[in-house]
């Protein structure tokens, strides 16, 4: 399924994130991208500081979110049913012999709608508040290098949702989901090291992330 740029990226937050943390992060951001601190120039800094304040306005509004909210179901449904009217070829058909061969001989890995399906399964059991079974989820997919269910793995981690906060184990979750290139898990890298949360302080790698996050974030919005 295609990737839908969002308000909530945009804060870098997980869509079933608290008012807390989404004001958290909003001043975080500010902070961070304030012309009087920003070590870019002043247009990069005024036009993300432009895009904080618009998202941030939707998302502290509970109307808006929830319209918000209703436009990304939307996007995402345009986009199944887009990826699953995609044309049957005979190298995929070949392919797709090729592979039934290969299953008499080894187990392969969970298909990636199979993933995105449970990544789904898992994000909306954690917006229910049935966190439990949101982590065993995330856990499974994690470790089978799903980028997005080691970020939000590391969110629960950061944020001591459902699990006990530990900022070291976020880290090492972030940091797997940032080498995939997941603008979230670089941006919230960058501000652990910045902060020396769950890793030694170094405004060297806080700097590396920020920029790989932006360098990220702007070749998805081309």
């Amino acid at each position: 399924m295609a990737n839908v740029r969002t308000h909530y990226d945009n804060l870098k937050v997980t869509r079933d994130a608290p008012v807390s943390v989404i004001r958290a992060a909003y001043k975080a951001l500010c902070q961070t991208f304030h012309p009087d601190k920003f070590q870019g120039s002043t247009e990069e800094a005024e036009r993300v500081i432009k895009l904080v304040n618009a998202s941030y306005a939707v998302l502290i509004d509970p109307a808006k979110r929830a319209g918000h909210n209703a436009w990304i179901r939307e996007q995402e449904a345009k986009a199944k049913q887009q990826s699953e009217r995609a044309p049957f070829n005979d190298a995929g058909k070949a392919t797709e012999q090729q592979h039934h061969h290969q299953k008499k001989d080894t187990q392969p890995p969970p298909s990636s709608t199979n993933s995105e399906a449970m990544f789904q399964r898992a994000y909306d059991l954690n917006y229910r508040g049935r966190h439990a079974e949101a982590f065993s989820l995330y856990q499974q997919l994690a470790e089978q290098g799903h980028a997005k269910a080691q970020f939000n793995l590391g969110v629960m981690y950061d944020q001591g949702q459902y699990v006990t906060q530990n900022y070291a184990e976020a880290v090492s979750w972030y940091l797997k989901a940032a080498e995939q290139g997941n603008t979230n898990a670089q941006y919230n890298l960058a501000v652990k090291y910045q902060a020396g949360q769950g890793v030694i302080q170094d405004d060297t790698k806080a700097a590396y992330w920020y920029r790989k996050a932006a360098e990220e974030g702007n070749a998805e919005g081309q």
